[in-house]
Formats: C-alpha cells, structure tokens, sequence
C-alpha cells in the first residue's frame, strides 16, 4: 500500500477507523480487504491508508462529505464492525474528518529508497521479500506445486492456496521483516517473473540468542541442480552479516533425504530428534534437529 496524497481539490474527506484487536487471524484480515475492495466501488472513493501494531488504523479517503458520510452508513460496514464486536475489536473508533491541507514528498532515488527491504543478485537470480505486486507469483508457486510439496509440509485448507491469502502473506512478510519478527525469502528468476524457491527465517529472538528457525522449500522442476544451496547461501550471508544472527535451527524428518543433504553441506550439524515434533500434512512427525553455529 502506497502513501495516499489525493489528486482531488481541497478540501477532502478521511474516514479513520482505529482498533485494537483481540484477535488478528486469517479471517479477521480477509474481512478487512473484502471491506476496503467494497468501499473502492463506492461514489466518490479516492484511496486508502492501513497501518498495524498494538493499534491498527484504516484510513479511507473521499471526494466529498457526503461520499463519506455515505460509507459510514453503509449496511455492510455496519454489519461487519457488529460481527467485530463479538470476535476481533477489544475497541475501536470511527471517526470523520475534513482535510484541509496535503502536503506530500516523494524521494526521487527510487534505488536507494527501495533498499530498506534487500535484494540479493545470485548467480542464477534473486532473492528478496516480495513487493505487493509479486503476490502472484507465490499464487502460482504454491498452486503449481501443490502436489510435489504437501507431503512435506503442514494440513493446508483452500483458503491458503487462494490469491487473497497470497496477497495477505506478502504483506505479513514485508510487515514481519520491519518488525525484525522474520524474514522471508523467495527466490525468483533473474527477471523476476518466475518464483523457484522459498526461504523463511522465523521466530527471530533477539538479546542472549541471536537465533531463528529455518524453512525452505523448491520447486520439483528444480531439484537436484544446486538452487536450494545457492538461495540459502545468500540468505544466510545477509542473516548472519547484516541482521547478526549466529544461529540458525533448521529441521528434517528423517525420510527427507534432500533436505538433509542440503543442510549437511551449508554446515548445519545435527543436535537430536524430537518425537512428534511437528504436524505434518496432518500427522505428528520426528524430526531431526540441526543447527548452524556461527559465532
């Protein structure tokens, strides 16, 4: 989501719904985006604002008061603030306002400016967090390679192969790395329009550990040519040089014999088994516990 500066005469209008959430799962944020693509269809729509943290605010923007007014009233953002009431909003406000002036700046450095999320060239592509616009490319890594890859990983619903949950996970992504919560890696072809792998350093923990967890997974197509090893190389390079993580803790089961090679040969060492460790594909499963000890 981009910064909005209307291209409207003044004044305009600002509908500002601020919450704080008991719960912000799956359904509470397709709500929130079927709500915003509702008021994008609305007379006199101009754009819109979200920000999230221990207080999240949606900011829509409209030509006129009485635009505004109209989305206030509006049966269905009634309905859903009600259904909020039950289920997500520990509280919330919703308020109006007229915008009498808009002052706007644009940093013309488009390169540097962007650099706050990495990018890594590889020999054989990219790896970075994806920008908003990429979503489909996880739509149809995830889609194309659902049979190869639901052995390995956990029970998914049709919910999570849809574009709206893709879109929404690119947005967690982007909002997890600059909350240094995580960071996720997907690993695209040198133009960018293919996605080849995927990355996700999670559970980042700061202060006397310096550690996180490690997932990854391939294309089918891909495998056995050394894209696994050559993503991961990269990532761990920045992890470990420019976020100052010393310790990644990856997993195998047992029966994965490409993942463990491929951890064997970026110097992961293994450290144990935990039994019944994760649910996979709906079933409790041992795994093999490793690590990469940089300090």
């Amino acid at each position: 989501m981009n910064v909005f500066s209307s291209p409207s005469e003044l004044p305009y209008f600002a509908i500002m719904l601020s919450s704080k959430l008991m719960l912000n799962d799956l359904t509470y944020r397709i709500m929130a985006e079927k709500m915003l693509e509702l008021a994008q269809g609305q007379p006199g729509y101009l754009g819109a604002e979200y920000g999230s943290g221990e207080m999240d605010l949606l900011m829509t923007y409209w030509q006129t008061k009485e635009a505004a007014e109209g989305w206030l009233a509006h049966d269905m953002q009634r309905r859903t603030l009600s259904i909020g009431e039950n289920f997500w909003y520990e509280e919330y406000s919703l308020k109006l306002f007229e915008v009498m002036k808009d002052m706007s700046f644009k940093y013309s450095n488009q390169g540097l400016h962007s650099s706050r999320f990495p990018r890594i060239v590889t020999e054989r592509g990219v790896l970075k967090i994806l920008d908003e616009a990429q979503a489909p490319l996880l739509h149809d890594y995830i889609n194309q390679e659902k049979t190869f890859l639901v052995p390995w990983e956990p029970y998914r619903t049709d919910g999570y192969y849809s574009l709206e949950t893709c879109q929404l996970r690119v947005r967690e992504m982007r909002r997890d790395f600059l909350e240094d919560k995580g960071i996720v890696f997907c690993f695209l072809s040198p133009n960018e329009d293919r996605m080849l792998a995927y990355t996700n350093y999670s559970n980042i923990i700061r202060g006397v550990f310096q550690a996180c967890n490690l997932g990854y997974s391939l294309r089918e197509s891909e495998q056995g040519k050394g894209i696994m090893q050559e993503a991961l190389n990269a990532g761990i390079e920045y992890i470990h040089k420019e976020q100052h993580i010393d310790r990644i803790q990856a997993s195998y089961m047992p029966r994965n014999s490409r993942s463990a090679a491929v951890l064997k040969t970026l110097g992961f060492d293994k450290e144990g088994i935990a039994r019944d460790y994760l649910k996979i594909n709906g079933q409790w499963e041992d795994h093999i516990l490793t690590a990469l000890v940089l300090r």
